[in-house]
């Protein structure tokens, strides 16, 4: 067997060094240009800004009213936070049960009552103006456990870092996956979801009101399979309702007026938590937040109609139905 030369060994060297650049700065030049969480400069990336369904929400709407407060923009000073359902909630129907009060939309997707409270504390850190809090809970969020990526990381201002490493790290960050599902939206020119990042702060499932629009019958049956099985809700994450109480505690020491209600279930998900459990919930939320007068919008949309055209899917109310379920919330008929 011949021996590698010196020669041919520094030419081998040289090429993997080459490759081994080129491999490293190819990340963030697709974190650049793909721009998968649209946290980068959008003069530099490509499709609609905050169009991506990895959008990061949480690092946006907080950049976006830090921003606002340092512009001395007259912004939000009211706020409504929870996850995606409350995420499709339109702030101009919360003001009309607050009037005088200007609500900004800064629920999560998937949020947890811990991130909740570390956003309202970065807020405040930075003068952010935090009159109300509405925040309709639903028993998922203490029973969640799955892990979520990039997309769902918070704000350096929130997690006590500099902007410089968390862009770093952002720039970096393996984007692989989000990155080729943002560019299946942009060529396709069809939109899956969008957000109102500088304006309400709210989202549109813009793919599923295409879809309704289309073929309603045949968004239902795919949304709402007929004969699916039951399911069982896992068990209950003691360290969220820990979370939770620390939550109420703050927002009433900082003087902030808090709404918290419960978010109507579809049938289905009800079931799998069965009637013990969510009355269980009810209950805790209740004691932990020390507001008894917690309205319980469960089954609000239960009453009338086709309770599958009223849920975009099996934990999503429809916009539509916002109305009743606010009137729910706060208490008015």
């Amino acid at each position: 067997m011949k021996v590698l030369s010196i020669g041919s060994f520094n030419s081998f060297l040289k090429a993997a060094l080459v490759t081994g650049s080129i491999i490293a700065w190819s990340l963030p030049v697709w974190n650049l240009v793909v721009n998968p969480y649209q946290i980068f400069d959008s003069r530099f990336s490509i499709g609609d800004r905050f169009s991506s369904s990895t959008t990061n929400e949480r690092f946006l709407k907080v950049d976006y009213l830090i921003r606002s407060r340092k512009n001395s923009e007259a912004g939000p000073d009211s706020l409504i936070v929870g996850s995606s359902i409350m995420g499709l909630v339109d702030t101009a129907l919360i003001n009309q049960f607050f009037p005088g009060r200007r609500f900004y939309n800064m629920a999560f997707l998937a949020a947890k009552p811990d991130e909740v409270l570390a956003t309202l504390r970065g807020l405040k850190r930075e003068g952010v103006t935090i009159n109300i809090v509405v925040y309709g809970l639903e028993p998922i969020a203490f029973t969640d456990t799955r892990t979520y990526g990039q997309a769902y990381r918070l704000h350096p201002e929130v997690i006590g870092q500099s902007r410089v490493r968390y862009f770093f790290d952002s720039l970096f960050a393996s984007s692989l996956s989000d990155g080729f599902s943002r560019l299946v939206s942009v060529v396709r020119g069809k939109t899956s979801v969008r957000y109102d990042i500088e304006g309400t702060g709210r989202y549109y499932l813009e793919r599923y009101d295409r879809e309704i629009a289309n073929d309603h019958a045949t968004f239902i049956g795919k949304q709402f399979p007929v004969g699916a099985k039951p399911i069982k809700a896992p068990p209950w994450i003691e360290g969220r309702f820990n979370d939770f109480q620390e939550l109420a505690q703050w927002l009433a020491k900082e003087g902030v007026d808090a709404k918290f209600y419960l978010n109507p279930l579809h049938p289905y998900v009800a079931q799998a938590y069965g009637k013990e459990r969510l009355a269980a919930f009810k209950q805790k939320v209740a004691e932990l937040s020390g507001h008894n007068d917690i309205n319980d919008c469960t089954n609000v949309l239960n009453n009338a109609g086709d309770i599958n055209s009223r849920f975009y899917d099996y934990k999503h109310f429809r916009p539509s139905e916002s109305i009743l379920v606010t009137a729910c919330a706060f208490n008015v008929h």
